[in-house]
């Protein structure tokens, strides 16, 4: 699905929202289609060969975890 449509199909959603539409569903609405912006752009990623494999992530998480014990608890 090309983004043309997905902003189309966005748009239509909200024009068909019925007017008395409580606010909480409209703040469901716009968190979920914040989460599927981003796994939109993480697909997107993946496509463009940004993404790491699970051993290149398991090696940077424990290079992250090393770091962060060797700052002062202060910092």
């Amino acid at each position: 699905m090309t983004l043309k449509l997905i902003k189309e199909d966005i748009i239509k959603l909200i024009k068909d929202l019925p007017e008395d539409t409580p606010s909480e569903e409209i703040e469901e609405l716009i968190d979920l289609l914040y989460v599927k912006k981003q796994v939109l752009e993480g697909l997107e990623d993946f496509k463009q060969g940004r993404s790491y494999s699970l051993e290149e992530m398991k090696s940077l998480s424990g290079k992250w975890k090393s770091e962060s014990q060797k700052k002062p608890s202060g910092s």
